[in-house]
């Protein structure tokens, strides 16, 4: 096997020498052989390879100077691009609320009192609007140890409005019916009077009975420009008619108009805004008893203007009033009021200063006493000047108040005093004096949501008069507190509370001579209420008033009626 291995070895070997010889020694001399052993495997190798590592290079010896001369002649080319018309962005807003054209409620409390009241109205309408309510709520009285006390009232209103694409066209007509008795008066009181006691024993209801019939017809015609640089205007015809059980008629025609309109030049050269606006009135007055008749007339014009510069505005005009009567007065009163925002509409202060003539009439007049004399007299009272000065501002996001004092001199004011022509002295007449008021007013509101709504309001009252002893029937001091709590439209819970101090009434003693007479202490009635939904159109509710169970006299020798209950259900359709 070594053999044949070295056999091998010695050809390989000689092949390459064969081959590494140059061909020319090849021919040219004669091989020897040597015989070589190999005793070691054979092991080839190769010699490393080196790259050329250059780039070849080519330099350029020819340069060329290039230049460029070259103008733009510029050709507009006509272009078209129409937009496509965009839709407005729309917020969605919440789904309207659902509407009911009818609306009932009744019930029945003690002392004999049913009550009822119907509306009825159209539902939303680009075109029109009209409604009808009536009313009636009546009591048997009851009041002990006085004369009879039964009352009624009842009333109808209807109402429509037409709009148009700048203007308002509405009319309404109402009518009312209130019937009350002259109980003011105690049989206790002439227990030593044997003809008094029998002429009280034989004395019809109907002849201390007193009904007011009153109507009033009405039309109005006013703008709805939303551009302020065009003339708005407010127009507006009344008539009204009362009568009475005692045949004293009151006719009254009344025509007023508001005209505004912004200035687009400023005048003053510094204002922000500005307008104008011209305040006219024009009143009629029949009005008759059965021992006299007096017409008399009011006109009313006021013009003014008004600015605001930042945060300031202010208002100042005149009000011209024409008295027509058997004197007849023409009367000038400045108006002048101003607003300053202090502190980013969370404290505003705030001064009014005006004046102006009223009229007193038998229909204002019977509505603050039902029992006065239809045959007192009417007179035209003069507002000399009122100045009142405050702020008013918010707390919180929930809370807000308002401060003022004022002070004011009237001519003629009116008071209510016994009319002791009367037998049984149960009507009041009116009677007029020169007065000075002071006042100081604080008011605080709270909306905590739709859940719970708090007032409290409260006035204090300063009286300097000319010949009376006092302000008859009037405090000077008056408070007030109402609240509505909502627990998740559910039950509804209402709450109130007045409170006035003492008033006097003047009474004569045995000489003759006038005196004031403490009506009623210092007294608080309370009044709650409470309403069941059982369904959103179906419902309960309970009132309690005077609560506290006192016979509180508003009007000297007419207390009211104690404490009263009143009950009953309410249903839309």
């Amino acid at each position: 096997m070594q053999k044949l291995f070295s056999v091998h070895s010695l050809i390989f070997a000689g092949v390459i020498l064969f081959l590494a010889m140059p061909v020319s020694s090849l021919f040219a001399q004669q091989l020897d052989f040597d015989e070589i052993k190999v005793i070691a495997p054979y092991e080839p190798t190769i010699s490393d390879a080196f790259k050329m590592n250059f780039n070849p290079r080519l330099d350029d010896t020819l340069q060329i100077d290039i230049s460029f001369d070259y103008s733009i002649n510029p050709v507009q080319i006509p272009t078209r691009f129409s937009l496509e018309p965009l839709s407005p962005a729309r917020m969605r807003g919440e789904p309207l609320a659902k509407l009911y054209n009818g609306f009932v409620k009744g019930g029945l409390g003690n002392y004999t009192t049913p009550y009822g009241e119907v509306f009825y109205n159209s539902l939303r309408s680009n075109e029109y609007a009209y409604g009808v309510h009536l009313k009636h709520i009546s009591s048997g009285g009851g009041i002990d140890d006085y004369g009879p006390s039964g009352y009624s009232d009842n009333k109808i209103n209807l109402y429509g409005k037409r709009f148009l694409r700048n203007h308002t066209i509405e009319g309404d007509l109402n009518y009312e019916r209130n019937m009350m008795h002259y109980y003011g008066f105690r049989r206790d009181d002439y227990s030593e009077d044997l003809d008094m006691l029998q002429y009280i024993d034989e004395l019809p209801d109907k002849d201390i009975r007193q009904v007011f019939h009153y109507i009033s017809p009405a039309m109005g015609f006013r703008s709805n420009y939303l551009d302020p640089n065009r003339l708005q205007h407010d127009l507006n015809l009344k008539y009204h008619y009362l009568t009475d059980r005692y045949d004293a008629t009151e006719q009254r025609l009344e025509f007023s108009t508001i005209l505004g309109k912004s200035i687009v030049e400023d005048p003053l050269g510094f204002a922000d805004n500005q307008s104008f606006q011209l305040d006219f009135g024009a009143d009629y007055f029949h009005n008759k008893t059965a021992t006299d008749t007096i017409n008399s007339g009011l006109i009313k014009i006021a013009p003014s203007i008004m600015a605001r510069i930042a945060d300031f505005s202010f208002r100042v005009g005149l009000n011209a009033s024409f008295q027509l009567d058997s004197t007849g007065h023409t009367r000038f009163y400045p108006i002048a009021a101003a607003e300053l925002n202090l502190v980013n509409d969370r404290l505003i202060a705030y001064s009014t200063f005006d004046g102006e003539v009223q009229k007193h009439t038998l229909r204002d007049i019977s509505l603050v006493n039902p029992f006065v004399n239809t045959n007192s007299p009417l007179a035209f009272t003069n507002k000399k000047y009122e100045l009142r000065g405050g702020i008013k501002g918010s707390i919180s996001s929930f809370a807000s108040f308002n401060l003022s004092v004022s002070s004011s001199s009237w001519e003629d004011y009116a008071f209510f005093i016994t009319d002791t022509a009367q037998i049984l002295n149960n009507q009041f007449n009116v009677t007029y004096d020169d007065m000075r008021i002071f006042n100081f007013r604080a008011e605080l509101f709270s909306n905590v949501g739709e859940r719970l709504k708090l007032r409290l309001g409260a006035d204090y009252f300063e009286y300097t008069l000319d010949k009376e002893i006092e302000a008859w029937h009037m405090p000077t001091f008056k408070l007030s507190l109402s609240a509505r709590y909502n627990m998740q439209d559910k039950i509804i819970l209402n709450a109130g509370a007045f409170a006035r101090n003492s008033t006097y009434a003047r009474v004569f003693n045995e000489e003759g001579v006038a005196e004031a007479r403490e009506i009623h202490g210092f007294h608080v009635d309370l009044n709650f209420g409470i309403e069941y939904r059982y369904t959103k159109i179906l419902s309960v509710f309970l009132n309690l008033n005077n609560v506290q169970n006192q016979p509180l006299e508003r009007w000297f020798n007419y207390p009211s009626q104690r404490f009263n209950i009143l009950g009953g259900v309410s249903y839309a359709f």
